[in-house]
């Protein structure tokens, strides 16, 4: 099987395990997800859109996540920085990685929700930071949680709803920027 079919498998599989958990659901799908210039849409992430449109994860828990459907896959910094601050590190620091960090995930909508991002730029493609809106964009505070779209739905299901400040770290953000 080559790595594309693995990947395909291990994504129903964890989709069929949200929609089974009580207080998630899976979203269905409504197409592809677009990035910015210079971006890559990895193969995990086009291929997790293919099978669904996003999903919840404990609803009702104190720590819900909205994994976000392709139409809400937004670029971090202007929701989490606001879009003055956004567009001032983006044209001051270009080479600084919040510029192709994209909303995987939050805890229901609002800026001070924890939050996960799937940084997009090809040297560090699919890695995911967990941040808070006084964390994002600082060097130590952005731990890497994930490297993948399958290895992060693992580690929220396995939160069961608890505080996510306990993620899997490999790392800072910034180690290897």
């Amino acid at each position: 099987m080559t790595d594309s079919g693995r990947v395909a498998r291990e994504l129903r599989d964890l989709l069929d395990q949200v929609a089974r958990t009580h207080g998630c659901s899976v979203l269905p799908p409504t197409g592809g997800a677009v990035a910015g210039r210079g971006l890559y849409i990895t193969h995990d992430l086009r291929e997790f859109y293919e099978l669904c449109g996003g999903a919840w994860l404990f609803r009702d828990g104190p720590y819900r996540w909205r994994i976000c459907g392709p139409d809400d896959l937004v670029p971090a910094s202007p929701r989490l920085l606001t879009e003055a601050v956004a567009r001032e590190v983006e044209t001051e620091a270009p080479d600084d990685l919040t510029n192709g960090c994209y909303v995987i995930a939050d805890g229901g909508g609002a800026s001070t929700d924890p939050h996960v991002v799937i940084d997009l730029h090809p040297t560090r493609e699919g890695r995911c930071y967990l941040v808070g809106w006084d964390t994002y964009g600082l060097a130590g505070e952005m731990p890497v949680a994930a490297t993948s779209v399958p290895e992060l739905l693992r580690w929220l299901l396995s939160t069961d709803g608890a505080n996510p400040t306990l993620a899997p770290s490999h790392g800072d953000a910034y180690d290897e920027a």
